[in-house]
């Protein structure tokens, strides 16, 4: 049975406890139902206080300058910002950029500045850039910020040229590994102002630069002091003589040079001699010159109908023909060449015809009985003297695209293959430790790897490139005492 008193005791309790929430929710004493949020009442602990509210306002953007607020000044003289800088003098270079605000300094040096520069800060807005020699510099500098990031600096460029120079750089084997596969600091580096033939003297501390191979340009043969910058003619050969094939310092100390003429002299020209007429023993413009071993004779190479070679005592003048035949592979192309360790060999490339690098040949013939050893057929690229008395064949390594590289065999002149290398070249140290490969990449620049053979390590390396208006990159030269020059 339902209903009863105690039925209706209860209904009584529930609509007194419905009446008092009613009302304290209507008093707003801060209790919540169904999870509603509070509402501060006028009796409440801080009343008349406001609550604290998240702003929703972002902080001020920086203001957004042009790089022309940048005062630029190179060796002590100021040009406009990003306007491109010509032959602003000789020796190393001093860039001071000064700032419109003080600096947030890691913003300037986390990107785009050269590794290559010595960096100090004169104040909190001015920063000097001592640079060494180099062909020519550029770099951009975006986002500059002020200290109080209230500023920023959208870009700028620095843009110094040298035209018609180049740089020598010489680099020691503790410089290279010390950089720890990055770019090295040159022990030396000095700008020479020619882009033409040049020789670098074994004391580093002078150039020869000449006319040399490529369309004529009148340079008369001269010494330049890669210190003071000095320059002193040389009284022969005549610029007329040339263009020269090859002007360089042997181990005893002549000095040799070979144009129209092979001529010879002491280490510092004087009494400069002719001792044979280049074009007439082999019959057209000599092209190409190679010392033997010994520096007792020299090899010459000119365009002609049947590829011989001249072989020209470099003390008598006397001159033995060596029939070859070394034919070039394509047109205005010309062989390459190197010699075997004790000078009774040479190896040389051949072609039947103008067909390309792969139907060529090298040829190994016995210069005394001008007689030919053995060939080694299959195609080559050229081939490259190495100083243990082998030689690097080049060849195709089946690689295609950007970034291919070639296939380097070392051959010794019995014609056996002895080790071989995948890259774009290779130069071994005087004392045979070393072996240089140029590394091939899609820039098609700057890249090295050392590779100790002695010891069965490498190093990557990069020789920093800037580019210049006129002439090729520089390329890696052995000097007789083991450093690498690049010019």
């Amino acid at each position: 049975m339902t209903g009863g008193p105690t039925s209706v005791r209860m209904a009584r309790v529930r609509a007194l406890l419905a009446l008092v929430l009613i009302v304290a929710s209507a008093c707003g004493t801060g209790s919540t139902l169904g999870g509603a949020s509070p509402t501060p009442s006028a009796t409440s602990p801080g009343a008349g206080a406001q609550s604290p509210v998240a702003s929703s306002t972002p902080p001020a953007a920086p203001t957004h300058l042009p790089g022309s607020v940048v005062r630029l000044s190179v060796n002590g003289i100021e040009y406009p910002i990003s306007a491109p800088v010509s032959n602003p003098g000789d020796g190393p270079l001093t860039i001071v950029l000064t700032f419109p605000f003080a600096v947030d300094r890691q913003s300037v040096e986390r990107w785009g500045m050269p590794a290559s520069g010595a960096r100090t800060w004169l104040d909190d807005r001015t920063l000097r850039v001592v640079f060494p020699e180099s062909e020519s510099l550029g770099f951009k500098i975006a986002e500059t910020q002020s200290a109080s990031g209230d500023a920023v600096i959208d870009f700028f460029i620095v843009n110094v040229t040298f035209p018609g120079t180049r740089t020598v750089s010489v680099f020691t084997i503790p410089d290279i590994v010390a950089a720890g596969n990055s770019a090295p600091r040159a022990s030396s580096s000095r700008r020479v102002r020619s882009d033409d033939g040049i020789a670098l003297s074994p004391d580093a501390k002078r150039v020869l630069v000449y006319d040399g191979f490529g369309p004529p340009s009148g340079q008369v043969p001269t010494f330049i002091d890669l210190e003071t910058k000095k320059t002193t003619a040389l009284a022969a050969p005549p610029a007329t003589d040339g263009w020269f094939s090859f002007a360089d310092w042997m181990a005893d100390g002549r000095l040799i040079m070979v144009g129209r003429g092979v001529w010879v002299g002491d280490a510092n020209a004087d009494n400069m001699k002719r001792i044979a007429d280049a074009d007439r023993v082999v019959g057209g413009y000599p092209w190409i010159a190679l010392p033997d071993p010994s520096e007792k004779r020299i090899a010459l190479w000119g365009y002609n109908s049947d590829g011989h070679i001249a072989l020209v005592d470099l003390t008598s003048g006397a001159v033995q023909l060596v029939t070859g035949p070394f034919r070039r592979c394509v047109a205005d192309g010309r062989p390459s060449f190197a010699w075997s360790a004790d000078g009774r060999l040479l190896a040389g490339t051949d072609c039947d015809s103008e067909e390309g690098p792969s139907k060529a040949r090298v040829r190994i013939v016995d210069v005394a009985a001008d007689r030919t050893e053995r060939t080694i057929e299959g195609g080559t690229y050229g081939i490259t003297a190495l100083s243990n008395g082998n030689f690097m064949l080049v060849r195709d390594s089946g690689e295609s695209g950007q970034g291919a590289r070639l296939l380097g065999l070392v051959m010794g002149f019995d014609g056996q293959e002895r080790g071989r290398y995948l890259g774009g070249g290779w130069q071994m140290s005087p004392d045979r430790r070393y072996l240089l490969q140029s590394e091939v990449s899609a820039a098609g620049c700057c890249g090295f790897t050392l590779l100790d053979l002695a010891a069965g390590t490498s190093i990557g390396f990069a020789v920093l490139y800037s580019g210049r208006s006129e002439g090729p990159r520089p390329n890696p030269h052995w000097m007789r005492d083991g450093r690498l020059a690049f010019y």
